[in-house]
């Protein structure tokens, strides 16, 4: 069974190395982000000086999360992760929980891990009493689409964007 690591402020366990984070801007985007702006974001989750909080899916090495062992939580490798942002909903007078920076290591996809941390967390914002559950896609990103329909998800939403920086 997978272990779910929410954190913020951050157990050791939380200090991800930053190509993880890197990876999924350079796939889904092609973007290569200056490292020392992404060490400062994540820095921000992880001393709680933003509304934000990381998820790690840990599973025991070498086993693909296929099965548990009884190793401690400091014998487990982190092989997926994403991060939830909070939009306040005055229409619903409550939290809608934002999905970003999925990532699952490529020697761990198509094993469910995306659909079990989606689950965990879908059931954690239920709980919380959040209104819901979004995130976005890059346009491009069918596979990522094709994931997101799988678990039932829709959008009648197109997001727009003007950024201030150049990537």
């Amino acid at each position: 069974m997978p272990v779910f690591a929410g954190c913020a402020p951050p157990p050791p366990v939380c200090r991800l190395p930053s190509p993880t984070r890197t990876r999924g801007a350079q796939e889904t985007e092609g973007l290569e982000l200056p490292r020392d702006t992404l060490t400062e974001g994540v820095r921000a989750v992880l001393e709680g000086r933003t509304a934000a909080a990381y998820y790690l899916l840990e599973v025991p090495p070498n086993t693909g999360g296929a099965e548990a062992g009884p190793q401690g939580l400091e014998a487990r490798e982190v092989v997926a992760q994403l991060m939830i942002t909070f939009e306040w909903s005055d229409w619903r007078a409550s939290n809608v929980w934002w999905i970003q920076s999925v990532y699952v290591r490529p020697d761990h996809r198509r094993r469910g891990h995306f659909r079990s941390m989606y689950a965990h967390v879908r059931a954690e914002a239920a709980a919380a009493g959040a209104s819901g559950v979004r995130l976005y896609a890059d346009t491009g990103n069918e596979r990522a689409h094709a994931a997101y329909e799988g678990l039932g998800m829709k959008s009648h939403y197109k997001v727009f964007e003007d950024m201030f920086t150049s990537y």
